[in-house]
């Protein structure tokens, strides 16, 4: 049954359904940062209780400017209240690796009206047949794209080149976001994959992967190889960092910093 429930000025603790949700999320547009538990403590209410839709709603959430700043911690926080299962997560994973993410809503979400943005000329609005579905695009953020890259080769979704490949299609912050997700994942690669991730992160133009990696090395014992190759990086901080291994323990970096 479709929600009679329409977004005006309430807010999210005020949506009825999960439907509700998706179609505040999709229609309402807002720059106002919100902290993540708002997010989360959100999709806990609606789906602790079963309601479908559970894959919808955390695309949803953690791709929206809401949450622009603190997306990672979105996902991390609904990922760990253990609502999604694991075919559940998969598919949110494949779906945040997209070039954007789509989801498929009623086109009377809008009233029946479309309104397609070309900078070359402008455009009258366009009316559609209400009862049609239409597909709104998010962007997918950086650390999302960590997850999701991670997730995939640990779950044997997808091969690394695959995943390599996928980022080299991607603007530069997102691709590198994927290749810092990969070199995650190394540890549940053969030793031929493993390789392969880290050395592809080693020669990123992006200084994410090449901490990644670098990060990787030490957790292998690679120390001297690790401290070698800082020292001799194009970026000043890491160069930095590589000096202070020689007296500082150093820790793996969290997916969500």
């Amino acid at each position: 049954m479709t929600s009679m429930w329409s977004p005006g000025e309430e807010s999210l603790a005020d949506v009825p359904d999960a439907e509700a949700l998706c179609r505040l999320l999709v229609t309402s547009i807002s720059a106002r940062q919100l902290t993540p538990s708002v997010a989360v403590d959100t999709f806990r209410r609606l789906h602790d209780v079963g309601q479908p839709g559970r894959v919808d709603s955390a695309l949803l959430l953690c791709t929206d400017h809401r949450w622009k700043r603190t997306s990672g911690r979105v996902l991390a926080d609904i990922v760990a209240t253990g609502i999604l299962d694991d075919a559940e997560q998969d598919e949110l994973a494949e779906e945040l690796l997209s070039y954007k993410a789509r989801y498929t809503h009623p086109a009377e979400w809008f009233n029946g009206v479309v309104i397609e943005l070309d900078l070359g000329a402008p455009q009258e609005p366009q009316r559609t047949d209400p009862s049609e579905q239409v597909t709104s695009e998010r962007e997918v953020w950086p650390p999302l794209r960590s997850w999701a890259a991670e997730r995939v080769l640990v779950r044997n979704r997808a091969t690394p080149k695959d995943v390599l490949t996928r980022a080299r299609g991607l603007p530069a912050r997102d691709g590198a976001a994927i290749v810092a997700g990969a070199v995650h994942a190394a540890d549940e690669l053969d030793a031929e994959n493993a390789r392969l991730v880290v050395d592809f992160a080693l020669q990123h133009n992006q200084n994410g992967p090449r901490k990644a990696a670098l990060e990787q090395l030490i957790a292998w014992g690679e120390i001297d190889r690790a401290q070698a190759l800082a020292a001799s990086d194009r970026d000043a901080s890491i160069r930095v960092w590589g000096e202070n291994l020689r007296t500082e323990a150093p820790t793996q970096s969290s997916l969500f910093d």
